[in-house]
């Protein structure tokens, strides 16, 4: 709850930021020689920047404080060639706090959806991060959780008042303790005032 808390204060504060225009810049022109794709982490892409390094995943959308790359980026560890200026450090916070998106979510910004609905999530399956995308025609009070087969809560994703629109979160398959969790079918589930609806997902080794 505290990550989206962020993620939202962030977007109010900052307009959407464009990975490939803005974030991918960045990394072209400080980073690609040391981390271009000689193994380990790779930053040509958003694919690769996703995929993360040898130890994991560096990005943890919606919280960069507790993202990998930009504790990196921000204590001067990367690029080694120099450190980055504090706008473009601030800019990649932003950018995760937003969510990590690699594409601006500009589907119908001037109006609201017809009816609740919860989307499949994409990648699916997937390893470690994958998408998860709601519509809520009207002001609503929303849950938003995962299930592991058991049944047993692994992670509540959202609770709390949330305004009619198009939403997009993204999950790093860890758990409420921020724990990763291990592979095998999940199940998420959205409560949206009177609406209910329950999809399931694959998490790959």
């Amino acid at each position: 709850m505290k990550k989206l808390i962020v993620c939202l204060l962030m977007t109010s504060l900052f307009s959407q930021i464009d990975y490939e225009t803005e974030i991918q810049t960045i990394f072209n022109n400080n980073c690609i020689n040391c981390h271009g794709n000689s193994g380990g982490l790779t930053l040509d892409s958003f694919a690769n920047l996703m995929a993360g390094g040898n130890s994991g995943s560096v990005i943890n959308a919606g919280d960069h404080s507790n993202s990998l790359l930009w504790g990196k980026i921000n204590n001067g560890e990367m690029p080694p060639n120099g450190q980055l200026s504090s706008s473009n450090v601030d800019l990649i916070a932003a950018w995760i706090d937003e969510g990590a998106l690699e594409e601006l979510n500009t589907e119908n910004n001037n109006a609201s959806p017809e009816l609740f609905t919860l989307h499949q999530n994409y990648p699916n399956p997937f390893n470690p991060v994958t998408n998860l995308d709601y519509n809520l025609p009207e002001n609503a009070m929303v849950n938003l959780t995962v299930f592991d087969m058991m049944g047993k809560v692994v992670i509540t994703l959202v609770n709390g008042q949330q305004s009619a629109g198009y939403k997009t979160l993204q999950w790093n398959a860890t758990n409420n303790s921020a724990q990763p969790i291990s592979a095998g079918l999940y199940f998420y589930t959205i409560q949206a005032g009177e609406f209910s609806q329950t999809r399931k997902m694959i998490l790959l080794q």
